[in-house]
């Protein structure tokens, strides 16, 4: 009709949109089955499976269990597994490389396509793995091996606890992509042009929950779990350094974009917190108006 506005044409078709939901409920799947086959491979769960039938079938890998091969040649192996998974964890989620990488992809699938990469990062390390049987230390009594065990399943949990208080959604590209199928703004940027709000994703200044007392309870879940076993050998051992070192290393770069990207106020949540250990939050004097604690009632 003569004087009717006509509608506004979107720059994404609708097969666009669908591809976007099936990428990342697929990527989002990979994620759930990935971390269950970490937790397996890390508590040695998958002894039982490995040289049965069901071994032949599917690739069933465990951090002691597995091809074994000379102490030398394993340790030189498991070492450069672990620096490339150090490496592609630590560089794509950087500015520059996220800059980069949304010229290839769209944006909304910049998330996701990095938990591809990290699958396929983490995948290959699992796979490639040589065990080094040797070892360091092994708990004897059964009810402390089981308590030990507990204790390193309470470590995954805590992982997952945390993500889901910081935008779990988020974090796994989910919330991305929804906003794309549901014409948010931001989707329709220009790549290289990603506005801060972008790459704030998936972390708030949090003062509720395991992020009220620990500025990094996920990765204190990473290290419980990597560190807790009832029977440690120098393979297990290797891992569990190898990624403690990486996690160091990624709560220094992540802590300085924090500071970049939330300016004083990240700067008075870390003041108040340690980054790993959960403890009450200290309290800073003559904050000024910018002092978060005001009207919190918490402290």
């Amino acid at each position: 009709m003569s004087g009717e506005r006509e509608p506004e044409m979107r720059p994404h078709s609708n097969p666009n949109k669908v591809f976007a939901f099936l990428y990342g409920a697929a990527v989002y799947l990979s994620v759930w089955l990935i971390l269950l086959y970490v937790v397996g491979f890390v508590g040695n769960h998958f002894g039982p499976l490995i040289g049965s039938e069901w071994g032949d079938v599917l690739p069933f890998r465990s951090i002691d269990q597995g091809p074994e091969i000379g102490f030398l040649a394993a340790f030189m192996i498991n070492l450069g597994l672990i620096g490339m998974f150090g490496l592609q964890h630590s560089l794509m989620p950087r500015k520059v490389f996220k800059a980069f990488i949304t010229r290839l992809v769209p944006v909304h699938l910049e998330r996701s396509t990095y938990i591809v990469f990290a699958i396929f990062a983490l995948s290959l390390l699992m796979w490639l793995w040589r065990p080094i049987p040797t070892v360091v230390w092994h708990v004897e009594t059964e009810w402390l091996r089981w308590f030990i065990e507990a204790v390193q399943i309470g470590g995954w949990l805590l992982v997952l606890v945390a993500t889901f208080q910081v935008g779990h959604w988020g974090i796994f590209g989910i919330a991305q992509v929804m906003d794309y199928i549901q014409d948010k703004p931001y989707t329709y940027d220009k790549p290289h042009a990603l506005s801060q709000d972008y790459f704030k994703s998936g972390w708030p200044v949090a003062y509720r929950g395991v992020w009220s007392t620990s500025r990094h309870p996920d990765f204190l879940g990473f290290l419980i779990a990597f560190w807790a076993a009832p029977t440690m050998t120098v393979g297990h051992l290797m891992f569990a350094a190898g990624l403690t070192v990486y996690i160091i290393i990624g709560i220094f770069l992540l802590e300085r974009n924090f500071k970049e990207l939330y300016g004083r106020e990240y700067e008075i949540y870390a003041a108040t917190r340690n980054r790993l250990i959960p403890w009450f939050p200290q309290r800073l004097p003559d904050l000024g108006p910018d002092d978060p604690n005001q009207g919190k009632g918490s402290r």
